[in-house]
Order: C-alpha cells, then sequence, then structure tokens
C-alpha cells in the first residue's frame, strides 16, 4: 500500500510539472513547524483528552499553474500524539508516533505571480501519512497500564491515516513562508474490535523558505 501511495504521489508530480505553463517557475523549498494536537478520544463514550505537542520537517514544491493557483506537493516526517487522563481496560490512555506524509495539496495566492509582490494565500487538500515507530500506553483487563513501543497491525493501532488539510499564510518575494495550517484526520487508529477510536485534529504554525527564489 505505501509502494502504492508513492508511485501515485510521484506520478502526480511529474504529470503537473508537464502541464505547468513555465517550468522555469517550479520552486522548491524547506519547511519545518509546531504541531498541537487535539485528538478525539471515545471508548464507551467521548473522554476528555490533553493537548499533546509536536512538530515536522521536510520538503515542498510549487508548481504554478494558470493565473494564482499552484499545485504544492508536500512530504515531511511529523511527531504528533494523543492523550487522556480517563483510563479504561483494554484501551489506549497515550500514543506518540513518528510518521511520514505525503501531502497533495492546491496553493492558491491572493497576487498574480507577474505582480513580483508579497502575497497572502491558501492552501487545501489531502495527506496521506505513514507511521514508522512510537510509543503507547494501553491499560490491560484489569486497567493497568503497560508501556511500550507502538504495536502496528490488524487487531492494534493503525499504521496508515489520512487527513484533510486547511491552510493560510504569507509568502514574500525573497522566499520566506509563513503558515497556519489545520489538519482534520479522517480515519479511527485504532483496529482493535472495541478498542475505541482515536482520531486526530491538529493545528501547525510553520515557516518555509523557498530555495533559489530572487
Amino acid at each position: 500500500m505505501k509502494q502504492l501511495f508513492t508511485v501515485f504521489f510521484c506520478t502526480v508530480i511529474f504529470s503537473s510539472a508537464s502541464k505547468a505553463q513555465d517550468l522555469t517557475n517550479i520552486l522548491f523549498g524547506i519547511k519545518a513547524g509546531y504541531n498541537l494536537n487535539l485528538s478525539s478520544f471515545i471508548t464507551t463514550k467521548k473522554v476528555p483528552s490533553n493537548p499533546v505537542h509536536g512538530g515536522y520537517a521536510g520538503v515542498m514544491m510549487k508548481i504554478p499553474f494558470d493565473n494564482r493557483l499552484s499545485f504544492a506537493p508536500h512530504v515531511d516526517f511529523n511527531y504528533r500524539g494523543a492523550e487522556t487522563d480517563s483510563i479504561h481496560p483494554s484501551n489506549y490512555s497515550s500514543v506518540k508516533e513518528f510518521q511520514m506524509r505525503i501531502m497533495p495539496l492546491l496553493q492558491i495566492d491572493f497576487k498574480h505571480p507577474d505582480e513580483k509582490a508579497n502575497t497572502l494565500f491558501v492552501h487545501f487538500g489531502p495527506s496521506v501519512e505513514f507511521g514508522l515507530k512510537g510509543k503507547q500506553v494501553i491499560q490491560d483487563a484489569s486497567n493497568n497500564k503497560q508501556s511500550g513501543d507502538l504495536r502496528y497491525g490488524y487487531q492494534r493501532y493503525g499504521r496508515y491515516d489520512a487527513s484533510w488539510h486547511t491552510g493560510i499564510g504569507y509568502e514574500t518575494t525573497g522566499g520566506f513562508r509563513l503558515l497556519l495550517d489545520y489538519a482534520h484526520g479522517l480515519g479511527n487508529m485504532i483496529n482493535t474490535e472495541g478498542g475505541g477510536t482515536i482520531k486526530y485534529r491538529t493545528v501547525s504554525l510553520g515557516v518555509g523558505y523557498w530555495l533559489g527564489r530572487k
């Protein structure tokens, strides 16, 4: 499945680049930022969750289309987590995870590129996420906490997730980029039957830089 998404992502990038009006305007950049994870926990009922601090770092592209629209794919490594003080037998109370994200986003600039001016922008689109490793705290049948490495698989924690991103940002003519992003997790990460539900809601604040921009 991971290989399939990677092939799909590369195909989209190359086909988008071939349709771009001016290939010399394609930008490559780096980015990093802070995450505030506001997860949703449900066991037999919705339980309160604690905010978890995280972050991300990665690379990005900007492929211009007509007018103010660009295809803006990103790939990054992301640290996220979910936590609650309300423990229940056979349910997670804490998950901390390191993952890779593939994000085929669209970006709309408020100003046309021909103006060569600083501009606000919005972006939106999905991300596909692959869990790499992490830590977990899960209660046994007697409600005793058991800590250890995050265990992926059927009837365990899910390795794959997807989110929808909506963000607003600011770019300068010198290449600096500031972004406020909201990611709404679409999947339940708990594969265990009767094991409850964990879904991620993440607010991020990040910076980026387009390399070689003049």
